[in-house]
């Protein structure tokens, strides 16, 4: 493949689902008017159709368990987690431009097949991960609003409450039961919906490339610092020896740098995404008991469907972080068991010692933080599963007292 052609696989399609919002960070871009306008078109459409009329609504269906938990975890806080990370990914593009040029050369300078197949052996779950979270979202978003047009469609514009009406119900400050109104209204909602759901996806999915990315970049440098060390050393003079393992600490410092830079922009989406998320698994889980337990056929309806697609997409949100987070912590730490475990003895004290700056730095975990509170690892989601649980013990405890 040329480089274009593994620049795609790599890629995926995280960067035309990002410019499609205006949010692609791409280096050599320096103008960014036009992307930046899209951005705050989806932005506006977003919060005008979807989060304003919904969080709006709760105020007229405050009281009504069912409703509440209906109106916040089926759209209210994914829009809101959506338009958060749509804000943050808006607001760090300039500092994201660097990272994305590191990755463009990375791909453009690699020299040998071995880097190649190292690259490519994280590209392409990377690029799957993109392909397949983009694919669960538009079905997601499609079950939904495909359920919810049916229920627009058959209900009785007259006697039904106006926020019913409208495919996310909301508030409207005026009447929106004329077809012409209604049909936009519906329409604009549908944008927001789409909108929405793709920042959500992308930029999890951005954050999840670039770390395996940097993941295959440690395991490359890990091979380099054992060949290094390897027999072929005694061919190596002082001077060509100390250069190579110079570049080797170079590269490492670098991609110390660049994670430090990615936890420190989205570390505090990361804790909000968090929090918003374990609500959302508890609400989705209440109402999918809620509609299980209503229907006295037993008869797995359209909705369940619905339910499942929709704790599926927010677990496999979580998980990723969380797994990505665990890959970045172990790759990390062997770097310096690289460092132990090559042929140090086989070389001088002074060039010994030389590894010392990649063994101190190693010591210093590389990881995602959710506000610097906790660690995104497969430790941490199991934590977030059963403090979801715990939630929703609460919650049916109120509703079967009510």
């Amino acid at each position: 493949m040329d480089f274009d052609t593994e620049l795609k696989v790599a890629v995926g399609w995280n960067r035309g689902n990002m410019e499609f919002v205006g949010i692609w960070p791409e280096p050599s871009r320096t103008h960014e008017r036009l992307p930046n306008f899209k951005a705050l078109l989806y932005l506006s459409i977003i919060i005008v159709f979807g989060v304003g009329p919904q969080s709006a609504n709760l105020f007229f269906i405050w009281g009504d368990l069912e409703l509440v938990t209906e109106n916040l975890s089926t759209a209210n806080i994914p829009g809101i987690n959506a338009m958060i990370k749509l804000i943050f990914a808006l607001y760090y593009k300039e500092s994201f431009k660097p990272i994305v040029k590191s990755f463009y050369d990375d791909w453009h300078n690699v020299k040998t097949e071995e880097e190649r197949a190292a690259m490519l052996k994280m590209a392409k779950p990377a690029k799957f991960i993109s392909i397949w979270c983009s694919v669960l979202t538009i079905t997601m978003v499609t079950a939904y609003l495909s359920l919810r047009a049916v229920t627009v469609y058959l209900a009785d514009r007259v006697n039904e409450k106006q926020d019913r009406l409208s495919l996310y119900p909301g508030y409207f400050p005026f009447d929106i039961r004329p077809a012409p109104i209604l049909i936009t209204i519906n329409f604009a909602q549908v944008v927001a919906g789409y909108s929405a759901t793709i920042c959500y996806t992308t930029v999890d999915t951005f954050i999840a490339m670039l770390i395996m990315h940097m993941c295959g970049q440690f395991a490359i440098l890990r091979k380099k610092l054992l060949r290094l060390m390897g027999n072929e050393k005694e061919s190596k003079s002082i001077d060509e020896f100390q250069k190579q393992l110079a570049l080797i600490v170079i590269k490492h410092e670098q991609l110390n740098g660049l994670a430090t830079k990615i936890e420190e922009c989205f570390s505090m989406l990361l804790l909000l995404q968090i929090l918003l998320c374990t609500v959302e698994i508890c609400f989705q889980s209440f109402l999918f008991l809620n509609v299980l337990l209503k229907n006295g056929n037993g008869i797995f309806n359209f909705q369940l469907v619905f339910f499942v697609l929709f704790v599926c997409f927010i677990l496999i949100h979580i998980y990723l972080y969380c797994y990505v987070g665990e890959m970045l912590l172990i790759q990390g730490k062997e770097m310096s068991d690289c460092a132990y475990e090559s042929n140090w003895y086989n070389i001088s004290p002074p060039e010994a010692r030389c590894l010392l700056f990649i063994m101190n730095r190693s010591t210093r975990p590389l990881c995602l933080t959710a506000g610097k509170f906790g660690t995104f690892s497969m430790e941490m989601f199991s934590s977030i599963l059963k403090t979801a649980m715990g939630y929703l013990s609460v919650l049916l405890t109120v509703a079967s007292s009510d």
